[in-house]
């Protein structure tokens, strides 16, 4: 009897959840819109479980906060590089890294921290825009279907871990408040400042999070007018919304770097990004074929729905429209247009013919809708435990990454007490800071306008490319040795080093030679450097993520090794 009743709890539980709010349609079916939901989560589940490579923007992030605590207080001129650098340098992500380090190093979790922090803001995430999808009056099963559309375009930001993931997070927590207010709520406006400081101090996606409270703002006044007919009546029901406008301005230099945060700010939105795949336009994707197509469809439907409803019922959909004109201008905005997307559509859809179709397909055919989930998302779910999708990544070969971080190499340098400056590339440097700061700086890494100014940039990329000139960037800064890739354009040209004699000297001004070699990275030293030949080609290299957070890397141990070098001074 205890059972059966706790049995019916559970369900009720379950069916409110699902189903609560407005009605549309047959919302008794809790079966089928379970099962159609559990195939929905499985499937993005599988989908992002090949992401599970650590992104290199983790390690700088961390470095910073390490930096940080063993300082007593945040840097704000660079002490990575040894290149020419901002001054300040702003690092807009750093409380990012405050999270990550707090997570796996200082919590003592690891990697069990990072997938954990992962998969708990992507649940977080999917919750979130399925409580605005419902709120608005979606269907469950509307929801899962629909929802697949956008995947193509949802991808960026899901790596591990991004500080995008979090703008995504508090973009859906915000869709939620909004619906708050539309309900006559007010109080979310202190959550929401209080959220919008913490957002800006982790990503500068916050200005997509103030470019919709602008549009939810203007959307509310209008609305209040034209019922009220006056503007002191729309004023008076929206006064909540102008007065937080107010405030805003007061949250800018709450950070490390007060009001040096803005003209960092400024430059960083304005400054182009060739370089940088993701900034490019959608047609650059990775799956085109699959992508556009399925771009194209999701604006057809809200042109659809649009058809079938006025505009002014469909809240939020000129902020949506802004989201797509991004996402075709930049890759990595298809994340923040998906979750907007996922969150609005599925409720303008569910109110139109096609809509009411689907939901009515899908009742007359419950037994084969659930069956069909529940083969989905065995499958999916198998797919994604085939992936590991609990596991962090941090491959150490080009065959299993183009990324790959050089695991091997930074260990040789490590073994043999490099202490100098090491001349890397852009995917590499955090990594290496992470590891070897503060015995080894780096040329450049991931931070691009945070820490390093355009000539910098684009001698490191003319080095990388083998453009003409190449050789003066060895010479040019005062590197000790230098870390490539082998996939790198300019890895070719560096035979010259081990080939040069008497006859045929070297093109730099020092003599360079080669002292470590493994599949994925070279590494060269200048004269007076003393490191020993190795050669590490065609050996098996480990998988880096089960020691990249070990306690070695933590503040405390960093305060040590200072310690002891000063003694040893």
């Amino acid at each position: 009897m205890q059972s059966s009743n706790l049995t019916t709890k559970l369900r009720t539980v379950v069916e409110n959840w699902l189903c609560r709010g407005r009605q549309t349609g047959s919302c008794q079916r809790v079966k089928v819109a379970g099962w159609m939901l559990a195939a929905l989560g499985c499937c993005f589940l599988a989908y992002v479980s090949r992401l599970g490579e650590i992104t290199h923007d983790v390690f700088h992030e961390m470095a910073l906060f390490r930096e940080a605590l063993v300082q007593g207080e945040f840097p704000q001129h660079d002490v990575f590089a040894f290149t020419p650098t901002r001054n300040p340098a702003v690092h807009h992500e750093w409380g990012m890294g405050a999270i990550l380090y707090f997570a796996t190093v200082g919590s003592g979790l690891g990697l069990f921290g990072l997938s954990a922090l992962r998969l708990s803001l992507i649940a977080i995430l999917w919750w979130l825009m399925y409580r605005v999808a419902r709120s608005r009056g979606a269907h469950p099963t509307v929801f899962a279907l629909v929802s697949l559309i956008a995947f193509p375009m949802f991808w960026v930001g899901f790596s591990m871990l991004r500080a995008q993931l979090f703008t995504l997070v508090f973009l859906a927590a915000q869709m939620w408040m909004q619906e708050c207010d539309r309900h006559g709520r007010r109080m979310w406006v202190v959550g929401w400042w209080v959220m919008f400081v913490a957002w800006l101090n982790i990503h500068a996606g916050f200005l997509v999070g103030l470019g919709m409270f602008g549009f939810h703002c203007a959307e509310s006044f209008l609305i209040a007018w034209n019922r009220s007919g006056t503007l002191k009546g729309a004023a008076s029901q929206t006064w909540h919304l102008l007065g937080t406008l107010a405030f805003i301005p007061l949250a800018f230099p709450l950070n490390p770097y007060g009001w040096e945060y803005l003209p960092y700010l400024l430059h960083a939105v304005s400054m182009p990004r060739p370089l940088i795949l993701e900034w490019h336009p959608l047609w650059h994707t990775f799956a085109p074929a699959i992508t556009l197509p399925l771009f194209a469809l999701s604006i057809a439907l809200v042109m659809y729905a649009a058809g079938q409803r006025r505009w002014s019922r469909l809240r939020g959909a000129p902020f949506l429209l802004v989201c797509a004109v991004e996402t075709l201008k930049h890759i990595r905005h298809g994340s923040i247009y998906s979750t907007v997307w996922i969150a609005y559509l599925p409720a303008w859809l569910s109110h139109t013919p096609l809509g009411r179709r689907l939901i009515k397909a899908i009742d007359s055919r419950r037994a084969q809708a659930i069956l069909g989930s529940q083969l989905i998302a065995g499958g999916c779910l198998t797919a994604a435990s085939f992936n590991q999708f609990w596991l962090p990544t941090l491959p150490a070969l080009p065959t299993q990454s183009s990324t790959c971080q050089p695991i091997s190499a930074v260990e040789y340098l490590r073994d043999n007490g490099f202490q100098g400056n090491l001349l890397t590339q852009f995917n590499q440097g955090a990594f290496v800071s992470w590891e070897l700061f503060p015995m080894v700086k780096v040329s450049l890494d991931g931070r691009y306008e945070v820490a390093y100014p355009d000539d910098v940039i684009e001698s490191f990329h003319q080095f990388a490319t083998g453009a003409p000139g190449w050789e003066t960037v060895l010479d040019k800064y005062g590197s000790d040795a230098a870390l490539i890739n082998q996939q790198a354009e300019i890895r070719p040209k560096l035979e010259i080093f081990r080939q040069a004699t008497e006859a045929h000297r070297q093109p730099t001004v020092k003599r360079w030679r080669f002292v470590y070699e493994d599949d994925a990275y070279v590494i060269l030293a200048a004269d007076g450097v003393e490191l020993p030949y190795a050669n590490r080609l065609q050996q098996t290299l480990a998988d880096g993520a089960i020691t990249i957070f070990t306690p070695a890397h933590a503040h405390r141990h960093r305060r040590k090794v200072d310690e002891q070098t000063t003694a040893s001074r």
